[in-house]
């Protein structure tokens, strides 16, 4: 009961995170803050989990980042089902943005999220545009 009110007053008062400057991964900005995601302006729809996913992969551009953390990070470090749902996620995260792009007229460049294999997962910044 006691753990309960102390919880609850916390939650209550608790202090606001500092904003933080959107991440430009090529085409694709993904403001934390905001909890949004936009390619060329326009915003490419995620689910909560797809959002909290890319939010842990975009502080950390081009370090493999494992599983267990994906999973303490984004769901609960307490979490005792499959980590299956962690790739279901991963496959709506890497799907919508590319839907979003065969969307768009323009030409666009978009992140990688690839896999490492017996470890997790990296997201990796596009090539610059050739001159």
């Amino acid at each position: 009961m006691l753990l309960a009110r102390l919880r609850a007053h916390l939650r209550r008062h608790a202090v606001a995170a500092p904003a933080r400057e959107p991440v430009r991964l090529g085409d694709l900005v993904v403001d934390v803050t905001a909890r949004r995601c936009a390619l060329h302006g326009v915003e490419v729809p995620s689910r909560a989990k797809e959002f909290d996913l890319l939010a842990v992969l975009a502080e950390r551009v081009g370090e493999a980042v494992s599983r267990e953390t994906l999973m303490a990070e984004v769901w609960d470090e307490n979490w005792f089902g499959s980590t299956k749902t962690l790739d279901v996620r991963l496959a709506g995260l890497r799907r919508r943005p590319t839907e979003a792009a065969q969307a768009s007229e323009e030409p666009t460049r978009l992140p990688r999220i690839t896999t490492s294999r017996g470890h997790g997962y990296r997201l990796e910044r596009p090539p610059d545009p050739p001159d």
